[in-house]
Parts: C-alpha cells; sequence; structure tokens
C-alpha cells in the first residue's frame, strides 16, 4: 500500500517531536550536573591558601612523603607546589602546578640532583607522578570551568543524604581523560569516588576518597587510593596536618625561584 504524503509529514513530525524532547532531556541533565558542580566548588572556595602532608606508598611498598602548597588565585587558576622530603634521592624534587582555564595548565619540576629546572610541554601531563598511579594531570587542582558536566543519576552511598554522580568532560587540550564519573557526597560537598576514562572511553581507574574530617569550615579526606584496572597497581595516599591561611603568595609560585620550595 502506498505510503501518503500525509503519514510521511506525521512520521516525520513524531520524530522532530523526539529528537526536541530528547535534546531538552540532555540540556536539563547538563544544567542539573553543572549545578551540582557548583554546590562543590563553592563549598571549597575563600580558602586563601593550604598546606597538607602526605604519605604515598605504590602498591603497598615503595614509600614518598611531600608537602602539598596551594594558593586559590580569583578569577584565574589555582596554583600548587608539591615538594618530596623521603626517600633519599628523591628529596628535594618540586612539582609546580599553575593551573589554567581553557589554555593547558603550567607544569615546570625542579630536580635538586642536578640543580636543574625543566618545564613540562602540555602533552607531559599524562606521564607518571612519582612513579605513582597519579599522573601529572591528576595533581593540578580542580577548577570548575576546565569541564563540561552532565549529570548521570542519584545512588544511596549510605551517606546521610543520597550521593549525585555527574560526568566531568574535559574542556582542555591534551587531556588523557575523555571522561572523569564523579559521585558526591551532597551531605559534605566532597567525592567520593572519581572513575577515569581514557580516550577511547575505557575506564582505567578510579580515586576513592576515605575517612573525611572537617577542617575549620571544609572537609579533607584522610585517605586517597587510585587502582589503575589495566595493570592492577594502587597508589595510596595518607593525608594529615591540613593547615589553611599559612601566608603564601603569589611571588612564592614564580617557576625562577622554584627551587626555593627545596630548602
Amino acid at each position: 500500500m502506498p505510503v501518503s504524503f500525509r503519514n510521511i509529514l506525521a512520521a516525520s513530525a513524531c520524530l522532530l517531536s523526539l529528537s526536541l524532547s530528547l535534546d531538552a532531556a540532555l540540556a536539563q541533565g547538563d544544567a542539573r550536573g553543572r549545578q551540582i558542580a557548583s554546590q562543590v566548588s563553592q563549598s571549597d572556595a575563600e580558602y586563601g591558601d593550604e598546606v597538607v602532608e602526605g604519605v604515598l606508598t605504590i602498591n603497598g611498598g615503595s614509600r614518598r612523603s611531600f608537602t602539598m602548597n596551594t594558593l586559590e588565585r580569583e578569577p584565574g587558576g589555582d596554583r600548587r607546589a608539591v615538594v618530596f622530603h623521603e626517600p633519599r634521592d628523591l628529596a628535594g624534587f618540586v612539582s609546580l602546578n599553575h593551573s589554567e582555564i581553557l589554555r593547558p595548565d603550567q607544569q615546570w619540576i625542579y630536580l635538586p640532583q642536578l640543580n636543574r629546572t625543566r618545564r613540562l610541554s602540555a602533552r607531559d601531563k599524562t606521564g607518571s607522578f612519582a612513579g605513582s598511579e597519579f599522573s601529572f594531570e591528576d595533581i593540578v587542582r580542580w577548577e570548575l570551568e576546565k569541564y563540561d558536566y552532565q549529570y548521570v543519576e542519584t545512588v544511596n552511598c549510605g551517606a546521610p543524604k543520597p550521593c549525585e554522580t555527574i560526568a566531568n568532560i574535559p574542556r582542555y587540550e591534551y587531556s588523557s581523560y575523555s571522561k572523569l564519573v564523579e559521585t558526591i557526597d551532597m551531605a559534605i560537598l566532597q567525592p567520593r569516588n572519581i572513575k577515569y576514562f581514557d580516550l577511547s572511553g575505557r575506564h582505567f581507574k578510579t580515586l576513592e576518597f576515605f575517612d573525611y574530617r572537617k577542617v575549620g569550615r571544609y572537609w579533607r579526606p584522610a585517605r586517597t587510593v587510585m587502582t589503575n584496572h589495566v595493570t592492577n597497581d594502587v597508589s595510596q595516599i595518607l593525608w594529615s596536618n591540613y593547615r589553611f591561611g599559612t601566608g603564601l603568595s603569589e611571588a612564592d609560585y614564580n617557576a625562577e625561584r622554584i627551587e626555593r620550595w627545596a630548602r
């Protein structure tokens, strides 16, 4: 039986309506995802500067201790310097990070044995950080505007409030991730876990956060664990002695003075 022109128009209208409904649902999901991410960002705002001690262990064996020093900058990306103390052959190693928004982050490392500073290229951020499952990209402070967001689902995670899961889609160049799927404890507005997906869409790493406690008005974890699902390697960081408002300034993060952190 021949298809009438009226039937073709009706089918086309139905498909258009379905497409518009899908677009509206996606836009609503994007708005909800960004709203949740904005709440997380606001809960951590106005900290000024933050210093914390960390002990990194790799596969339960190799151990590194360091201090992480972060400076808040508004507007613009935050600054972070990670200074290693142990083991002896790593003592004085410094990683300096200037987080940008859509431009590539600026990163330098100081090699104390050579008394040399090296600037990392934008593509170097995918490399392993101190031999761990963390990459240089992972240790740069998260910035709200560096990502687009999609709402994924609401889940019961055993917290006083249900957790919300959102996808963080990198907007900046040279990311090694297609997306980061983050489950957020809405009672404290902090992540419970982050799943990392590579550029082919494979879930290959998971970062978990444990034992949150409140320091001043900010919630911080006592332990984080990064698991590589391809190699089965695990890197854990124990965090202690969080301090805020220590007096750090922009001058402390001058790349030409990076070696001062090693003293």
